[in-house]
């Protein structure tokens, strides 16, 4: 009996990648501030949960 090779190379996600340019302050700030975080969270993970708290706060201020 012989079993399927698994497939090599990432899992499909419901995702895209973005590819983006930024000031060098910004990056610093953003920096320091993944830096404040418990968990030390990687560059990439920073700016998506900063993306998703300024979303989260737009969306408070328009239910107003």
């Amino acid at each position: 009996m012989t079993t399927p090779a698994a497939k090599m190379g990432r899992r499909p996600v419901d995702s895209e990648a973005v590819t983006l340019r930024m000031h060098i302050r910004l990056l610093a700030a953003i920096d320091d501030w993944r830096r404040g975080q418990p968990d030390l969270p990687s560059r990439t993970e920073a700016i998506r949960r900063l993306v998703v708290l300024a979303l989260e706060k737009d969306a408070k201020a328009r239910k107003r």
